[in-house]
């Protein structure tokens, strides 16, 4: 018999451990998908899982601690981090920034709650429109986009959609189309608002030499143009859908009265946009006002302007009810930096890399750019591998090692991101929008899929023919 050596065939073969990485992350995503494993904890897994295949029987003690690989031109020992402090640790603190603006998020989100704002925005909202089809549509869909450009959470979800939707219903507007306007809103607005500038900043930054701020105001110039193009298609969409529409009595108004206005004064209501003009104002004088910052400004104009009884109290409740709203995110924040870093790990890249750049090369021209990823915009739904909360939060820096451009990347995940927010039936926000109007996840989905594509599309073209960004890292 001939000696076979197993390793040699198998283990270290890049190949095979291509192949096991890929297996292993499509399981996971199955699970998510399929609900029996919590993205919370799919996605640290998934960081560390691949990290070991790369490393196992390659690297000392499977690359689980830090190791010497050489010597510099001093003399001193080059010592590469294993994956346990440059996969897990690096990867939990790697999103530091993220979760920061994410809790002075929520915190905001609270007192624009307590303060009355957000009920009184809805409420007026109502009273400008009347009864009038379209122009109901068209506020409340302003009104949404205003609110969630400083606060999001479940809980603003809740208190917005149980004003607007059954008075959108009421008016003809019909259960999913009520629906898809809260929700085009919500994710329209999003795209300008401060805390998810922090998500993307820190994900980019890596692939820009860990710069924080350059990549934060990258992400700042990028958003004034998504937002500007969502918003214009957003509307056009919602004009086509409402402009038969007529008044009908379908629901009781009385099911969207939440209490008598609080009767909020002009100069509060615009508190949620402060924070967002902050950060707009400093890109174009070409400072970096960090998120947390913007929204802190935002939360001090609330409190001396407001009449709030016992403001301090308010503030510290307000940041205590803030943090357990984004626990599930700041989580998911932690697990989204070790997989990022998990795909980070230098025996991870030195097998990918060749398969990644033979992928890059097909999409190196803004033609195939454009076509490639417009194309590929529904695997953002159900935790699929362009979710940026998924495996696509890593793909910056994988595409980054090929040669790629992490931008161009960067702008693909935010154009294809739109059919998540909006569309994608895990989210919570649609689940409780769905379930509130009493109809499936999935109607939302089907109504929304070809505008997503359409979205994806334009911002795409946008980005490869008009900004000419440059595709090559």
């Amino acid at each position: 018999m001939f000696p076979i050596d197993l390793e040699s065939l198998t283990i270290s073969l890049p190949e095979v451990r291509v192949a096991l990485i890929v297996l292993v992350n499509v399981f996971f995503v199955v699970l998510m998908i399929k609900k029996k494993c919590p993205t919370l904890v799919a996605l640290p897994v998934m960081g560390i899982l691949t990290a070991l295949i790369a490393s196992v029987g390659s690297l000392p003690m499977a690359g689980l601690f830090d190791m010497t690989t050489g010597v510099d031109e001093a003399g001193q020992d080059i010592i590469q981090s294993g994956i346990l402090n440059g996969v897990i640790m690096e990867g939990a603190k790697m999103m530091a920034s993220a979760v920061v603006a994410a809790i002075f998020g929520a915190a905001f989100a609270r007192l624009l709650m307590k303060s009355g704002v957000v009920e009184s925005l809805i409420q007026k909202a109502a009273e400008l429109a009347g009864d009038r089809p379209l122009v109901i549509a068209l506020v409340f869909f302003f009104a949404t986009v205003i609110i969630f450009s400083a606060i999001g959470g479940l809980g603003a979800v809740i208190l917005v959609g149980t004003i607007a939707l059954p008075i959108m219903v009421s008016v003809g507007l019909g259960e999913v189309l009520s629906g898809t306007i809260v929700l085009l809103g919500l994710s329209c607005g999003g795209l300008i608002n401060p805390a998810n500038f922090a998500t993307f900043a820190a994900i980019l930054s890596p692939a820009m030499g860990d710069d924080y701020n350059a990549a934060f105001n990258e992400i700042s110039q990028m958003s004034i143009v998504l937002f500007l193009i969502v918003l214009v298609i957003s509307v056009i969409y919602i004009i086509f859908c409402s402009r038969k529409l007529v008044f009908t009595k379908t629901w009781a108004k009385a099911q969207g009265e939440q209490g008598p206005n609080k009767n909020v004064p002009w100069y509060l209501l615009i508190t949620p946009v402060i924070p967002v003009l902050i950060v707009v104002i400093s890109t174009f004088m070409k400072m970096t006002v960090p998120a947390e910052v913007a929204i802190m400004l935002g939360i001090l104009y609330l409190l001396f302007a407001s009449r709030m009884p016992g403001k301090i109290n308010q503030l510290t409740s307000s940041f205590i009810e803030g943090t357990q709203d984004v626990a599930g995110a700041i989580v998911l924040l932690i697990g989204l930096g070790i997989l990022i870093k998990g795909f980070q790990f230098f025996s991870v890249s030195m097998i990918i890399t060749p398969f990644i750049q033979l992928l890059v090369s097909y999409l190196q021209n803004p033609l195939t750019y454009v076509i490639g990823f417009t194309i590929a915009t529904p695997l953002v739904l159900y935790r699929g591998p362009l979710n940026t909360f998924g495996i696509g939060g890593a793909l910056p820096t994988i595409f980054a090692s090929a040669g790629f451009s992490p931008l161009a990347i960067i702008w693909a995940l935010r154009a294809t991101g739109n059919m998540q927010g909006f569309g994608d039936p895990t989210n919570s926000q649609n689940i409780w929008i769905a379930n509130f109007l009493k109809i499936d996840p999935n109607e939302i989905t089907k109504k929304t899929f070809l505008l997503g594509i359409i979205i994806t599309f334009v911002i795409l073209c946008y980005a490869a023919f008009i900004l000419q960004i440059d595709l090559v890292a």
